[in-house]
């Protein structure tokens, strides 16, 4: 299903409404009381073709354009893989037709895909159901939090088949020497390592995945919309920033923040609580 904006705004819940679906060829959209839930669906592997990349940019880039969504819960279908990265076999048929691929720039819509996760206007939670390969592990990185199955892991596997990783992403994930690792071998590194060095925020059981990812969205979602959004800009602009620079940043969201009602009103309601 080819989804405009416009189609896309049409079918996103209203505060009043129940839940609202979208399916794509390869992703599936779920939203429903603020939380919106956005699943990999490419068997078996869930690997990423040309048109899933532009499918993932589209709906994370729609969340800016709605205020009836708080938080993402970014999964993968199945219990076999979040994303096996990308589609090998469609990288072949994109070289194999002329004038098919952006000669000067021919990584464009994986790029602009994993930067949409990662700018999205609000808060993604990424639920890695199975293993992350390549593209897997920058979706993984481009989001806010990292929630895993015991069974999933991270690997950078595209060395062994003629491209180049996400080391880049994997180093946000996990510093810069264990990244290299990863992009010089292609070693599936596992959930529980992840956690270790700080990658992933939890490690889960499959059958509890989604309920911990939902059960942390519905936290994200009951905070003020405009406050959360305002949080997540704020992050995305400074997380790259020197401290005095990032921090000063900051204190300019809250003061855009504190110009809003409701931060009037939450202020007065903690002042009168205490």
């Amino acid at each position: 299903m080819a989804m405009s904006r416009h189609t896309f705004e049409g079918v996103l819940p209203s505060r009043t409404v129940g839940v609202s679906k979208v399916n794509m060829p390869g992703l599936r959209l779920t939203a429903h009381n603020r939380i919106a839930e956005v699943v990999i669906d490419r068997p078996p592997v869930n690997a990423l073709s040309r048109e899933t990349y532009r499918e993932i940019k589209q709906v994370f880039d729609s969340f800016r354009d709605t205020d009836d969504i708080s938080v993402v819960v970014f999964t993968g279908a199945g219990d076999r893989a979040f994303c096996g990265g990308r589609d090998i076999r469609d990288l072949q048929v994109e070289r194999s037709e002329p004038g098919s691929a952006n000669v000067g720039d021919p990584m464009y819509l994986g790029r602009e895909a994993y930067f949409a996760v990662r700018h999205c206007a609000v808060p993604v939670i990424c639920a890695v159901n199975g293993a992350a390969v390549g593209a897997g592990v920058a979706l993984a990185a481009a989001s806010d939090i990292v929630l895993a199955v015991e069974s999933a892991t991270f690997s950078l596997a595209e060395i062994d088949v003629g491209v180049l990783g996400a080391a880049s992403f994997a180093q946000w994930m996990v510093g810069p020497a264990k990244a290299r690792r990863m992009f010089y071998t292609g070693e599936r590194v596992p959930a529980a390592e992840m956690y270790r060095l700080g990658g992933v925020e939890a490690v889960v059981s499959h059958a509890d995945l989604l309920t911990e990812a939902h059960a942390l969205a519905s936290v994200i979602a009951a905070k003020d919309p405009v406050a959360i959004r305002m949080a997540k800009a704020s992050v995305v602009r400074t997380d790259t920033l020197p401290l005095e620079t990032a921090y000063r940043t900051e204190q300019d969201y809250t003061r855009h923040l504190s110009a809003y009602a409701n931060s009037a009103d939450a202020i007065a309601r903690f002042v009168n609580k205490r």
